[in-house]
């Protein structure tokens, strides 16, 4: 497990690229801390939060979300943008905090089909996250749920006064901080088509590329089998005709996946890595990723990183 250094929480170099554009594209000029590692002073960054709520309202703290939308590609926003529907949304969004290590963490409570509480609360009784905090993360969600493919997507407060509806902030007059949130989106259906020249020797190859375009959903073979057509049986028998496994197609997937980020030298962390390509952890990713290739993979972006 990563060690959490005191004073610090960790904060991708994607969400700290979020806020200074967000402010930017709103002509708030607040300084924005930076590191050249993955962890930001949790003073620094509540600072800024705390004096962009002070000085122009809840709703420039929301509308920070909206950059989401104009950002370069990033690879963990993709990792979570290519989520289903809300519930596997919110699997994503909990695997990262595990990553993260933070001091929050976002609760779902599925009200019905389509309506979901969500909470941003504190994690392990520790203190509550501020309300700048709750805005930016739950306003993310509501951002991000939209950038699913969902429609209808409304962010309510418990009591009805709206945050969020038709693409659009609003302030829902509330002073006494964040709660919780109402979410309500109507789920759009997703077809990914699986192609090649030849379906049957094709088969195997093609659905690797589609484990590497999501490494991050947890895949299992009945719903890899179906991003093709194919029944469960079918696949299994091509896989071992090939002398595979589906574990192995897996684990290949997600391999390429983390090599290609860390043939960047200037990528991402080694812990969002492992989020991106769909590790259960960190020290999952190292040990995978060594007894793979043969080396760690700090040795392999020194060794190839450009």
């Amino acid at each position: 497990m990563a060690q959490r250094i005191e004073g610090q929480d960790f904060a991708s170099a994607a969400m700290m690229r979020l806020v200074a554009m967000g402010l930017a594209r709103q002509g708030i000029s607040i300084p924005v801390p930076t590191s050249p590692t993955a962890h930001v002073s949790l003073g620094d960054k509540r600072a800024v939060l705390s004096a962009v709520l002070a000085c122009h309202g809840p709703l420039a703290i929301l509308s920070i979300a909206d950059a989401a939308c104009a950002m370069a590609p990033e690879p963990v926003v993709q990792a979570l943008t290519n989520a289903r529907d809300i519930p596997d949304l919110m699997e994503r969004w909990h695997r990262l905090e595990r990553f993260s290590h933070g001091r929050h963490r976002v609760e779902i409570e599925q009200l019905s089909p389509q309506r979901f509480r969500l909470t941003h609360r504190a994690r392990d009784h520790g203190p509550p996250p501020s309300m700048a905090e709750s805005l930016l993360v739950l306003g993310l969600l509501t951002i991000l749920t939209e950038m699913t493919g969902s429609t209808d997507v409304t962010m309510k407060t418990d009591a009805g006064a709206v945050w969020r509806n038709e693409g659009k902030w609003h302030d829902a007059g509330t002073s006494q901080g964040v709660g919780s949130v109402v979410l309500t989106a109507a789920s759009a259906s997703r077809t990914v088509e699986v192609r090649g020249n030849n379906p049957e020797t094709d088969l195997v190859s093609r659905l690797r590329g589609r484990l590497v375009a999501d490494p991050v959903r947890r895949w299992t073979v009945a719903s890899l089998a179906a991003e093709a057509g194919a029944a469960p049986r079918t696949l299994q028998r091509r896989l071992t005709e090939g002398l595979a496994s589906f574990s192995r197609l897996v684990t290949d997937a997600r391999i390429e996946v983390a090599a290609t980020h860390l043939c960047k030298s200037n990528g991402p962390a080694l812990a969002e890595i492992a989020f991106i390509a769909g590790f259960a952890d960190q020290a999952h990713f190292a040990r995978t990723f060594s007894r793979t290739v043969g080396t760690t993979p700090s040795s392999y972006r020194a060794d190839f990183g450009q």
